[in-house]
């Protein structure tokens, strides 16, 4: 959620034209409502204070999108505003609605409201821990959220002394990106207990783990603090293993991701770079240019291993995905919401 560039957007761009680049369907078939597997979700923050956070769903065999499937599902009821992040979990889809302070809970198959789970702050992504558990982190909560799956309640919180961000799973733990302390958050989910932090780089905004049941975690460095930084931690004994530091303090990598072989890093900083596991240094040379555009979200099918970089353009008007193969070829270009931000691969 970058408020200060959307306000500064709003007051001076409320229009423009793009260029198009690559093959598109021009006139693409409306995409049924009804997901299947192979589907891929497209979560549209929407503008801050506006409420027009949206969903997209688009069918790659098809080359076919369907925009608003939230509420053209339930009789055009708006999702929320800042739509920030989605998680499939047991046939329903959580959407976390960062700044309606809520999440949607949805029928994976088409969409249908199931309830929300409300009561949060800011939250920012869902970890299901169990079939009747997930944690929720939050922007301004200084806790992660325990909730209920089955009553879709909070039942207790874990404090955190900041702003949480990215969680993951590994074994019978959890990590958490603690982007105000600068740490990574070690928590027992059985006892629902932080247990450990270990220090990185500023700002820990994305973690992934590898086919070595290593975890990356890739730090922005904030804004011209320090220089970014890309860690390997080894979660058996609890050290940091490698740290590759970003030659300029003005970079800004984020949304990191991993290929589905567990083998290839993914960020983005300006352009798309891509990193083997075993690399010795950092990419010099961008996997995918941007060629002008704002890359602004990315995900990575690990189904296929197709490269899905999202455009927020002016982050007024509807974005653009850009679909590459696995070599970084475009194959499709297609229209979705204003800010399209992350993606979830249905299965």
């Amino acid at each position: 959620m970058k408020n200060w560039i959307i306000i500064l957007t709003l007051l001076i761009l409320f229009s423009c034209k793009k260029d198009e680049l690559g093959p598109q369907c021009i006139s693409c078939p409306k995409g049924s409502i009804t997901s299947q597997n192979a589907d891929v979700l497209i979560i549209n923050e929407g503008n801050f204070g506006w409420g027009n956070g949206s969903l997209s769903l688009y069918k790659p065999s098809l080359k076919a999108v369907t925009n608003q499937i939230y509420s053209s599902a339930n009789s055009n009821t708006p999702l929320g505003d800042v739509v920030q992040s989605a998680y499939q979990y047991n046939s329903k889809i959580y959407v976390v609605a960062n700044n309606s302070s809520k999440i949607e809970v949805l029928d994976q198959n088409n969409f249908k409201s199931l309830g929300s789970i409300t009561g949060l702050n800011s939250p920012r992504f869902l970890l299901p821990i169990n079939a009747t558990k997930a944690y929720v982190s939050d922007l301004y909560a200084n806790a992660i959220q325990v909730v209920n799956l089955i009553s879709n309640t909070i039942t207790t919180s874990i404090p955190t002394n900041g702003w949480t961000e990215q969680m993951i799973l590994h074994k019978d733990t959890v990590y958490v990106g603690d982007m105000t302390n600068n740490n990574l958050l070690i928590i027992n989910p059985n006892s629902n207990n932080l247990v450990d932090s270990v220090k990185v780089g500023i700002q820990p905004n994305s973690i992934v783990k590898d086919k070595n049941d290593k975890l990356w975690i890739l730090c922005s460095g904030g804004i011209n603090i320090s220089n970014p930084q890309l860690i390997r931690f080894n979660p058996q004994n609890r050290t940091i293993e490698a740290t590759y530091t970003f030659p300029n303090i003005g970079d800004s990598p984020g949304n990191l991701k991993i290929n589905g072989n567990k083998d290839e890093l993914y960020f983005i900083n300006n352009n798309v770079y891509k990193m083997d596991i075993t690399a010795s240094s950092l990419p010099s040379t961008p996997f995918i240019t941007n060629n002008n555009n704002t890359f602004y979200g990315l995900g990575i099918n690990p189904f296929d291993n197709e490269i899905y970089v999202a455009d927020a353009i002016d982050y007024v008007q509807s974005g653009i995905v850009f679909r590459y193969n696995a070599s970084g070829v475009l194959q499709h270009q297609f229209n979705v919401g204003i800010i399209p931000g992350n993606f979830l691969f249905i299965n």
